[in-house]
């Protein structure tokens, strides 16, 4: 099977063509595995609140670029194959982003765009949840956006893959937005780990066609969505033009304010889970992510 080759560099934007319908994913065509002393921007953005990009889903936190919120973290502790990126949050009151708008707390957001865009595959990665998993409100993703979210087809038209969201809860969902069907999406399904640890290092992995997408943990099938069942309804699918990839940490927020009903100290954020932030023992650790076709 031929494929193009990914050439992720800082000047460079790499896209990876498709693979025939029904195709398995054959070859490796991007991993990073964190294994360097930073974060390797060759690969990855970093998303700033305020100066290219806003504020969305009532979440509390700024994103900054910043090596307390960004880095990465060589602690064999950790349980890391090599090294693991960590997305930290901190309690910081009155921060200011480069709009004008107030925060009071940070965080950090990785982004592939411009960088590392590809058109199906399967797509994974192994990451650990905050201790516990159990911090009512903390929001850590791990998904993808339509990298032609810039060029006329603004969310939701271009498409969004949600591999993984928690929300403190003891589960993970999967979630699909596109232009007919997003924010309460009909499309999104809770994954419970039926006696194992949320919190434990766990891998979890979209495989997309043209056909559809499937959603694993740990190689257990846990969500299907096709093609024929979203224009069933006659509605659009959105995922046949490339994508890039997300891990962000977001605090409070819709999402977290509908399962747990929170409105104080902050929208969607608990003061006990505010008081676990403000000590520092929070965060969210990705081992490595890797893209297949």
């Amino acid at each position: 099977m031929v494929r193009n080759a990914l050439l992720a560099t800082a000047a460079a934007l790499a896209v990876v063509t498709a693979v025939p319908a029904g195709a398995e994913p054959r070859a490796e065509v991007f991993f990073d595995d964190f294994s360097g002393a930073e974060l390797d921007r060759a690969k990855w953005a970093v998303e700033v609140t305020g100066e290219n990009f806003g504020t969305v889903n009532q979440e509390q936190q700024a994103y900054v670029d910043s090596p307390e919120t960004i880095y990465v973290e060589h602690d064999p502790a950790t349980g890391a194959e090599n090294g693991a990126l960590a997305l930290h949050p901190r309690y910081a009151p009155g921060t200011q982003a480069p709009d004008g708008q107030t925060y009071d707390f940070v965080s950090g957001r990785v982004k592939t765009q411009d960088k590392v865009e590809f058109t199906y595959g399967s797509y994974a990665a192994r990451l650990k949840l905050p201790e516990n998993a159990t911090g009512s409100g903390l929001w850590p993703a791990w998904w993808s956006l339509g990298a032609n979210i810039d060029d006329g087809e603004p969310w939701p038209d271009c498409g969004e893959i949600d591999v993984m969201e928690h929300v403190g809860e003891p589960w993970t969902s999967s979630a699909l937005h596109g232009p007919e069907y997003h924010g309460d999406t009909p499309f999104t399904k809770r994954q419970d780990f039926e006696g194992a640890d949320p919190a434990d290092w766990h891998v979890y992995r979209v495989d997309w066609t043209p056909d559809g997408l499937t959603f694993f943990v740990d190689d257990t099938e846990t969500y299907r969505v096709t093609k024929d069942e979203i224009q069933g309804n006659g509605w659009t699918w959105a995922y046949d033009d490339p994508q890039f990839l997300i891990l962000n940490f977001a605090l409070g927020g819709t999402y977290p304010n509908g399962v747990n009903g929170v409105t104080e100290p902050y929208f969607g954020l608990p003061q006990s889970t505010v008081d676990r932030i403000a000590a520092g023992e929070v965060r969210y650790l990705v081992d490595w992510v890797r893209v297949e076709q």
